[in-house]
């Protein structure tokens, strides 16, 4: 990451990143820039605009997905269909306000 150190951070209060994972190397390295945490947010296509925000007290990078945003539940589901316990595999299942309900003209992608 290339940023000119004559660049005044000061007035930097909130830096959020979504897309993709945030890397440890440049969440690091952002914070030695500005002084400023990046606050990672979780979403998809179909839950616009995310589902899960790492809370803004947080005060060091941890690679997390956050927790959930209001009105929003999360579970993860094993393949048998059973709830997955931590450190389990699954398939994260989302509820809430922002979940589409559905793809346009498409049933058999709704099932």
């Amino acid at each position: 990451m290339k940023i000119s150190k004559e660049v005044d951070f000061s007035a930097l209060k909130l830096s959020v990143g979504g897309g993709m994972a945030i890397q440890q190397s440049v969440a690091t390295r952002w914070h030695e820039l500005t002084g400023c945490n990046i606050i990672e947010g979780y979403g998809m296509t179909e839950c616009s605009p995310l589902i899960a925000a790492c809370p803004i007290n947080v005060v060091k990078h941890n690679g997390t997905i956050g927790v959930p945003v209001p009105n929003t539940d999360i579970k993860i589901i094993k393949d048998d269909g059973a709830d997955a316990k931590i450190g389990e595999a699954g398939e994260l299942w989302v509820k809430g306000d922002q979940v589409m309900r559905g793809y346009w003209q498409r049933p058999e992608a709704n099932q």
